[in-house]
């Protein structure tokens, strides 16, 4: 029999956008172990795991979970580091958890946190970019751009485009900035977004479309400590899920959700004995929205909303004056469903290593009725579900925390699958040069703006052959102004492999598709859709 896991205690660093906090990652997990002693009786530990997703390259630093335990004067302590990037500091501490249930362990000290600011913007979106499976790195792809072909599959699919995406995507700016401006551990603390800011062309550039700089959370520096434990403590561990998906997009069955979110958040509620989500009391939610997009679609992959109602369930009708997230009726915090009362990772922050961790201590603070941003404080929370994505949505975790005094009747779900044997190495993906000249379909297509190299803007589709899918770039810039993802998707091109095996496409030669003069047309009857909802409303 497997034993409880508790929490005994934990620390947050306050997010930091300078810079200039911590001189050394040594110095950002001393803080968070300090602050999470003072808040704990617990004070001897049997192991030390550590989270950190690149200390290699953002500092220069390796065997960092010995150097950690020599610094917080731990030496001879079991120290063992965990990484599964963007998700690294909830893998942290499930590993840590595992190691309770066993027996084996009484007391376990989990750390998690990253020091990025140590680089460029450039420098750490190249870093950031080595998590991208090579096939797509090849073509230019960097984290955003991944995500900007899921977002525009997702809002496609709800038959959203254009200026109703930028609705959506600068209410959930507003959102996030309004929860993390009064939240004082958060990288945007005292700094809220108006919603018009989103709209700045100035300021807010494009990054991949559709997204574009203040969809994206900022490099920072932060960490997060959480004391684990086998005696009873006020919060336990009720449920754990992870899973992984494939490397590449390119061979995933569904682009309009994250499939490891989904298996992960089947065996967390297995574990918990939860049968429905949507009908826990006292829920609050930490969901990973490293972009802002990221957020409806984690809480349908979570199974906490469905599809239709998730974007008025948090940002109320985008047709509409933005809906306070402190009053909002569904995801406020006297809503059923308060999600991501720290600000998220949009401005809460997102130190890669600890963020997962982050999310986990802040569920934690809202269960024991001592959250940062008292405003933001859901009364009688009793659940947390943190929800953290590793990479490209391809080693997904979910965590579950309940109060220990909670009399919930435990349910018996359908089992998910938790065991698996490889019969067969999935195959190398095969050369597409006889894919020469061959017809294809647009499943998405994107313009990334920021990429790794440096280099100007790439226009890249996801192209569909046969059952088959590769990606191209698009073999002639488009004239001044058009943007070519916005009328592509679902369009028949051309696969052009060139003799140094890069692909490119085409749009074929006699079709009436003239790509600049589609997009001005879709403009010139956006422009009228505005002035005719102007006139109706005066």
């Amino acid at each position: 029999m497997a034993k409880e896991v508790y929490i005994a205690g934990v620390g947050l660093t306050k997010v930091d956008l300078t810079g200039r906090f911590f001189k050394t990652v040594f110095d950002l997990f001393a803080e968070a172990y300090l602050r999470a002693l003072e808040d704990s009786s617990v004070r001897a530990f049997d192991a030390v795991q550590i989270g950190i997703m690149d200390s290699e390259e953002f500092e220069n630093r390796a065997n960092i979970a010995t150097k950690v335990a020599d610094r917080l004067g731990l030496t001879g302590i079991p120290a063992v580091r965990t990484e599964t990037a963007s998700s690294t500091g909830a893998a942290a501490l499930h590993e840590a958890c595992y190691k309770i249930a066993s027996g084996q362990f009484e007391s376990v000290l989990v750390l998690g946190g990253e020091r990025m600011k140590m680089v460029t913007t450039q420098v750490a979106t190249t870093i950031m970019s080595k998590t991208v499976d090579p096939e797509e790195r090849r073509f230019g792809f960097t984290m955003p751009a991944l995500i900007a072909l899921v977002t525009q599959a997702w809002f496609r699919e709800r038959k959203l485009k254009g200026r109703a995406v930028s609705d959506v995507l600068a209410r959930l700016m507003f959102r996030a900035h309004a929860l993390g401006s009064q939240n004082p551990l958060a990288a945007f603390f005292n700094r809220p977004e108006p919603l018009e800011a989103y709209f700045d062309a100035e300021t807010n550039l494009p990054v991949a479309t559709p997204l574009m700089r203040k969809d994206c959370s900022p490099i920072c520096d932060g960490a997060a400590a959480v004391i684990l434990t086998s005696r009873p403590q006020a919060v336990r561990i009720a449920g754990l899920g992870s899973a992984t998906e494939t490397s590449s997009i390119l061979d995933r069955d569904d682009l309009t959700c994250l499939a490891a979110t989904r298996r992960a958040a089947e065996t967390a509620y297995w574990r918990a004995g939860i049968a429905n989500p949507r009908e826990i009391e006292g829920l609050v939610v930490e969901a990973h929205d490293a972009f802002n997009s990221l957020l409806p679609i984690s809480l349908v992959d979570l199974g906490l909303a469905d599809a239709e109602d998730v974007i008025e369930d948090l940002v109320g009708d985008p047709r509409r004056e933005p809906v306070s997230p402190y009053d909002h009726p569904v995801s406020g915090p006297r809503g059923r469903l308060p999600t991501n009362m720290s600000g998220g990772l949009k401005a809460r922050g997102h130190p890669v290593g600890g963020t997962g961790l982050f999310q986990i201590a802040e569920n934690y603070l809202q269960i024991t009725e001592r959250f940062p941003n008292r405003r933001a404080q859901v009364l009688g929370a009793k659940v947390g579900i943190a929800h953290s994505i590793g990479g490209p949505g391809n080693n997904n975790y979910v965590t579950i925390l309940e109060s220990t005094g909670n009399r919930r009747r435990r349910e018996s779900p359908a089992p998910p699958r938790l065991h698996f044997e490889s019969r067969t190495r999935r195959p190398e993906r095969e050369t597409a040069r006889k894919l020469h000249g061959a017809s294809a379909i647009v499943d998405g297509a994107t313009t990334i703006h920021v990429t790794s190299g440096g280099t100007a803007p790439i226009h890249v589709a996801l192209l569909s052959i046969d059952g088959r899918r590769v990606f191209a770039k698009l073999e002639h810039a488009p004239r001044e102004g058009a943007e070519p993802e916005a009328v592509l998707a679902g369009q028949k091109v051309k696969l052009l492999v060139k003799d140094d095996g890069d692909h490119y496409f085409q749009i074929p030669r006699g079709r009436s598709f003239d790509l600049g003069r589609v997009v001005q047309s879709i403009r010139r009857r956006a422009g009228r859709g505005e002035v005719e909802a102007e006139s109706g409303g005066s």
